[in-house]
């Protein structure tokens, strides 16, 4: 047999300690080739920070990766809750005591003399850095290579808002006097500016399309009625019969969001429009039971992105409606826009805008987007590795697997498909080195894929939870947290994907953008939280106690995000807002 080959351990000086647990492979190709120098990429930021000089040590610190203060350890204490495929992973001994990069947070105790943070070598998220790199990007004038972008102005709008929320840039701070005045400072006016410009800019990227709909399909459907009822009274009726004059026609001017002002409505930026109104409407209007109108400065805000979400529902729901692809009479799945491409991620991004809106309604009689031909088409979707690709017979992959599993938890159908093999596939993808994941089978990690896989992962676990005949025939349990790493994956957020300077990246080579600052802390979000006993999440699910939390890497006093909706990818109370107004 062919002895495994085992890659030569990288240069390093006597007192430096880095870890030892590379990946093996059987047989030397391009792609293990790749692997190994991914690994040797990452081995640097796995080094045991207590092999580092103390002049090191004042360099992670200054940059704000580590704590400025020191606690005393008793080492006689044993670390608490590390589990055994954590410890296999990184490769140490869980039974022994020691304080290092490699561990995870253990719990105060009385012999722990806490001096300011927990640990001094917990290793932490340079929040102040990503909430300036995030805000700039929405304030400050890009620079002129972000013109290949100009068919993304909603997506840059949503990936830089989320992930600010996510930071809780927009949380009113919980040590100042909403009487005092104190929240009417000059950072929060700027805030509350930059809330109405992001509508006004959303606004601007909706685009009128006149669309024709069969006259009975009209009475039958209780929404186009109603939109039809309201454009009649503002003089926009118009009706028409086909080539044969046997079948009358009626339009009706629906639209949707386009990738900038005056581009064509795509479903794709119309849910990143979506999610971000839900966000702002949220910000500024959803604490109104618990702070008076006066003292919100973000309630103008809110009220125009609720205005904006009102009066544009209609007629997205109209447009979406005309995405339905036919097929031997049927209408099986949708496309991203008029004449574009049919995959699942349209099917997705046209029914998390629906859910948040209110518009699947389930009791309606016939509502087309609640056709089990939707779900079938998805599932056919699957491939034999388990995961979903972009159509019939495409390589699995990690973003169509999160958009088809996602779309089919909206719709109720998760049992339509085989989630043991995609719950196999999924877990797989995480990396037992760098322990982020991979969206396909033999590539490299990614730091998008904290989300789209992690995210997944998420979903999927939580909809095993609520069935108890799943669980208990795959051998799961709800207080087991999630089916993956979820330390591994922070500890590669936090030292790889980390730009001390602000944003995130997809690993250490590759330069910080607004797309993977995104999706590592949506993925980062989900590692750190535990999973909603039900979904959606109800109104008593706060999500946001200690005792609801996984795991933690790092600094658990600095490092927790807000809890993201691993369905919808925006905070639960965000979506419970959305959802109480629709």
């Amino acid at each position: 047999p062919i002895p495994p080959f085992i890659p030569p351990a990288p240069p390093m000086s006597s007192t430096t300690s880095y870890p030892n647990n590379r990946t093996k492979h059987i047989i030397e190709s391009k792609s293990t080739e790749a692997q190994q120098d991914t690994e040797y990429e990452c081995a640097p930021f796995f080094v045991d920070l207590k092999s580092l000089s103390e002049s090191q040590l004042d360099h992670l610190r200054s940059v704000g990766l580590l704590g400025g203060l020191c606690v005393e350890v008793d080492d006689s204490i044993p670390p608490q809750g590390l589990s055994s495929k954590a410890a296999k992973l990184l490769g140490v001994d869980e039974t022994q005591p020691r304080v290092e990069l490699l561990e995870e947070i253990r719990p105060s105790t009385a012999k722990n003399k806490v001096v300011g943070v927990q640990d001094p070598y917990a290793i932490r998220l340079v929040r102040s850095a990503h909430i300036n790199y995030l805000s700039n990007a929405l304030s400050e004038p890009l620079s002129r290579g972000f013109i290949s972008l100009d068919a993304s102005h909603p997506w840059m709008i949503y990936w830089c808002l989320h992930s600010l929320d996510l930071l809780q840039h927009f949380d009113p701070p919980s040590d100042t006097s909403l009487d005092s005045g104190g929240i009417n400072d000059l950072e929060t006016l700027q805030k509350s500016q930059l809330l109405k410009r992001i509508v006004s800019t959303l606004k601007h990227c909706w685009t009128d399309v006149p669309l024709q709909f069969d006259i009975d399909d009209v009475k039958k459907n209780t929404k186009l009625s109603q939109l039809h009822k309201i454009q009649q009274q503002q003089g926009e009726d118009i009706s028409s019969t086909d080539a044969e004059g046997t079948n009358e026609k009626i339009e009706i001017i629906g639209g949707g969001f386009g990738g900038g002002p005056q581009q064509m409505p795509h479903c794709a930026p119309t849910y990143a429009a979506v999610l971000s109104l839900c966000i702002i409407a949220s910000i500024g209007c959803g604490q109104e039971d618990t702070m008076n109108k006066s003292h919100n400065p973000y309630h103008e805000a809110g009220k125009l992105a609720m205005e904006l979400l009102n009066e544009k529902r209609l007629p997205m729901y109209a447009f979406f409606l005309t995405l339905r692809e036919h097929e031997d009479g049927e209408r099986i799945a949708f496309r991203m826009h008029h004449d574009g491409e049919i995959d699942v991620r349209a099917t997705y991004c046209i029914l998390t805008p629906c859910h948040l809106l209110g518009l699947l309604d389930k009791e309606e009689e016939k509502n087309h987007l609640l056709s089990p031909s939707i779900a079938r088409y998805i599932a056919s979707c699957q491939t034999f590795e388990g995961g979903f690709g972009a159509e019939p017979f495409n390589e699995a992959h990690g973003g169509y697997s999160f958009c088809a599993l996602a779309a089919l938890r909206i719709l109720g159908l998760v049992s339509i498909i085989n989630v043991e093999m995609l719950r196999s596939w999924l877990v797989r993808r995480q990396l037992e080195f760098e322990g982020g994941f991979c969206g396909r089978t033999n590539k490299l990690v990614d730091g998008c894929y904290s989300f789209w896989q992690g995210g997944a992962i998420a979903v999927l676990d939580g909809w095993y939870n609520e069935n108890d005949a799943a669980c208990e025939k795959v051998g799961a349990a709800d207080d087991e947290g999630l089916s993956f790493d979820e330390v591994m994956l922070q500890r590669y957020i936090l030292l790889c994907a980390q730009d001390v300077n602000g944003g995130l990246r997809d690993k250490p080579s590759k330069p910080k953008d607004f797309y993977h600052s995104c999706y590592n802390l949506s993925g980062l979000s989900v590692s750190q939280h535990a999973l909603s006993s039900s979904w959606p999440p109800t109104s008593s699910d706060t999500g946001d106690d200690d005792k609801n939390l996984n795991r933690l890497f790092g600094d658990s006093s600095f490092n927790i995000l807000a809890r993201t909706d691993p369905v919808l990818n925006i905070r639960t109370d965000r979506a419970r807002h959305a959802a109480k107004q629709f």
